[in-house]
């Protein structure tokens, strides 16, 4: 390793319990004050640092060893910074920071103001997780630097209680608060940020490597981008943070993170009073760098008593009597203990991820403008009703996940696992749970990955084939992380689904789904259905075929059909039919049937019915293609080649719509087509039809909604006489008009 760092102005190396206090740093050309290796029990209270080339205050070291010290001695520890301003340093090296601490152990970074930087902050630890056991995966040979398997000296660190504003004025990729690598122990706390531009990637950035940290009761006020970044952040808690800006994300192999019970608020004036006026310098220290003065000193009145109602029996619901004050309440802060578990600027809140049948004791306090805050309201004490989460550990299905996001991290109950999507794949998507027996549902919680930007629509069924919708929230965006459905009605079922209609291009991705309600009684109904009779098979292209069947009888309270293709069910219908796509030509194919009544009762499969599909003579084949663009090596002719591992792309960066047409060498009739495209969802298409290449007739037109698989069936009613068919890319969700093959068909 070859980290060096910037001397300073006063150095000490392994002293031991000195104390700086009462100086001013200005005017230096390096760092300010530098607690080199080895330095223990040393105090930096009440100090300026104002107008420094480089850092503010350095604590500890970044070399090997201080990460890996063959001698205790050389261990920096039990240090702490508070109580002080740092202002306009790093003004010459723009790299440079507020406080920064290296390798440490137990270093307390606490009530300082730090403000008006170019750069971060507070920034703790060092090394990218390099030097930590194993190292850092996300670099290949962990970029050269030795793999240890012991932990690094860094732990028990303490960002906590300060007033960080201003920063970030010339730089980008940093933070008000930025930490690395490994630090069991850790915590960042009580700190009041605010003014936080978009260079700053998180208002708390826990970059490279940084793991064990528990970020809470942190408050955000004015924060462009983010109030928090995850950059390959591992074992993180971050919760009971209070933020104007929802927006936090967690990536690059960012993993067993939870991120739960942060509340975000209208304005700076609604944040918790306890947090914001107790960040900073404390009352002796104050005349260091005085804040205006309000001229206000009265605090509102008491809230009243709150009420409480549990509609789930891990949340509950608080309401009280407003409070008064003479210049007005902007704001109310929810306690719980000692801790303030949420906020909001009207008289209610929902308080979530609390324990099926424990008590929980509330008050609320009120503030004003000028931060002071109320006497708290009369206690309030709620017990929770029992009942489990009706989805855990049950069986899952997916449209589609990406590893190691697998669909059954969605009901493992724990908040730092999430299932996802296909990387890349288009909405919608949808996740299905099998709660193993009928249940009244009353309601469902879905935490997404992130704090805002879904639209979803949760549904509940008996049998498959019926579904009744629980919530639909398809006509807006998601404004928080946590979505509450709460059944009007109880809602008789066993399978519960979520789609994801629209996730602002993240995909769809969940932490939990959790499903509440109560067990029906067993019904009397053990009689299965008889078996329908055989069904009939008819191919409708060399890949596509109709199976229907008889209705059963009436009188045997027949519900649904599940269909089975050579003994794998394929489908839940409440039809007598069913389209049955993505078959091979020339191969044999069997169907049976099995009628299912409202009890699930099953039937004994139907005689089964074989069905060798038609040869493929595709008329389109190597046929002359023309397009609207293309980019290489994505070709027009790869579209027509019968190979469904190339495709036709249009011009990179072009915006739709995109086109493509088939000359089939003679007018001819055409009775299907058949289109892959690249994509299994997000295209809307119209596909049209011409015996002279200048009059066109639709043959299937899509345009009024997005595809939701990846081949689409066009058949005409009857067929056409065509020579030239042309599809036309309407949208196609930013992916750019692409298709593995278009494929043409006569005779059926």
């Amino acid at each position: 390793m070859k980290w060096v760092k910037t001397p300073g102005a006063v150095n000490v190396s392994h002293g031991q319990g000195i104390s700086f206090e009462g100086n001013t740093f200005t005017h230096l050309g390096a760092v300010g004050l530098n607690l080199n290796t080895g330095t223990r029990g040393t105090r930096v209270t009440g100090n300026v640092f104002r107008q420094i080339a480089a850092t503010g205050v350095q604590v500890g070291g970044v070399e090997v060893v201080d990460a890996h010290p063959d001698d205790p001695r050389d261990i920096t520890k039990d240090n702490t910074v508070d109580n002080n301003v740092v202002t306009r340093v790093a003004d010459q090296y723009n790299g440079s920071l507020g406080i920064f601490a290296g390798y440490t152990d137990r270093t307390v970074i606490t009530h300082n103001k730090v403000y008006d930087l170019p750069y971060s902050g507070i920034s703790v630890g060092w090394g990218w997780g390099l030097t930590d056991p194993g190292g850092d995966t996300n670099y290949p040979g962990n970029s050269g630097v030795p793999v240890w398997d012991t932990p690094t000296t860094s732990r028990d660190n303490v960002i906590s209680d300060n007033e960080i504003s201003d920063i970030m004025k010339s730089q980008a990729d940093g933070g008000a608060i930025y930490t690395l690598s490994a630090n069991p122990g850790g915590v960042v706390s009580g700190n009041y940020i605010r003014k936080v531009p978009e260079p700053a990637y998180g208002a708390i950035y826990q970059d490279e490597g940084s793991r064990y940290w528990h970020t809470t009761n942190n408050a955000f006020c004015d924060v462009a981008y983010q109030w928090l970044l995850l950059n390959h952040g591992m074992d993180i808690t971050a919760d009971y943070n209070f933020t104007t800006t929802p927006r936090f994300s967690a990536q690059f192999n960012s993993t067993d993170d939870r991120i739960v019970n942060n509340t975000t608020v209208d304005g700076c004036e609604q944040l918790p009073a306890s947090i914001v006026d107790n960040a900073g310098l404390q009352p002796p220290y104050r005349h260091l760098d005085p804040d205006p003065e309000t001229g206000d000193h009265t605090a509102p009145t008491a809230p009243g008593k709150p009420g409480a109602v549990a509609g789930l029996p891990t949340v509950v619901d608080l309401s009280w009597p407003a409070a008064t004050d003479d210049n007005g309440v902007t704001g109310y802060a929810i306690h719980r203990g000692d801790t303030v578990v949420s906020a909001s600027k009207g008289t209610s809140v929902r308080v979530p991820n609390l324990t099926p049948g424990a008590s929980y004791t509330f008050t609320v306090t009120a503030r004003d403008a000028a931060g002071n805050e109320s006497p708290p309201s009369a206690p309030v004490t709620v017990t929770l009703p029992d009942g489990a989460d009706l989805a855990l550990h049950k069986p899952v299905t997916v449209s589609s996940s990406s590893e190691p996001n697998t669909p059954e991290l969605a009901v493992d109950g724990d908040l730092s696992t999430r299932w996802a999507q296909g990387l890349g794949l288009p909405d919608p998507s949808w996740i299905q749970v099998d709660l193993g027996a009928q249940y009244d549902v009353t309601g469902a919680i879905t935490t997404f990955e992130k704090a805002s930007g879904y639209k979803y629509r949760l549904e509940v069924s008996p049998d498959e084939a019926h579904w009744t919708t629980l919530d639909d929230h398809t006509g807006a965006d998601t404004t928080a992380q946590a979505a509450y459905s709460l059944a009007d009605e109880e809602i008789h079922g066993r399978y519960v689904r979520l789609t994801v209609t629209g996730s602002s291009f993240n995909g769809g991705s969940i932490y939990e789904l959790q499903v509440y309600g109560t067990p029906l009684a067993p019904g009397d109904d053990h009689t299965a259905p008889d078996a329908p009779a055989r069904p009939t098979v008819t191919p409708l292209l060399p890949s596509l075929a109709q199976v229907s069947w008889p209705a059963a009888p009436d009188g045997q309270g027949v519900t649904g059909y599940a269909v089975y293709q050579d003994g794998k069910r394929i489908a839940v219908t409440d039809a007598t039919r069913l389209r049955v796509s993505g078959l091979t030509p020339g191969k044999e194919y069997g169907f049976t049937v099995v009628a299912r009544d409202a009890a699930l009762n099953a039937s004994e499969p139907s005689p089964a019915a074989t069905v060798t599909m038609p040869a493929d003579h595709d008329l389109a084949l190597k046929a002359p293609v023309t397009v609207s663009s293309y980019s290489e090596p994505n070709t027009p002719e790869l579209a027509v080649d019968g190979d469904l591992s190339t495709r036709w792309a249009q011009g990179l960066g072009l915006p739709d719509p995109s086109w493509i047409q088939v000359d089939l060498g003679k007018v001819t009739s055409v009775s299907g087509v058949v289109t892959t495209f690249e994509k299994p969802s997000g295209y809307k298409y119209l596909l049209e039809y011409s015996a002279d290449g200048l009059n066109w007739s639709a043959l299937d037109d899509h345009t009024g909604g997005y595809t939701t698989a990846q081949t689409s069936y066009s058949l005409p009613g009857d067929p056409v006489d065509a020579r030239y068919l042309r599809l036309t890319v309407t949208a196609s969700s930013w992916n750019g008009g692409s298709l593995y093959e278009l494929q043409a068909y006569g005779g059926f």
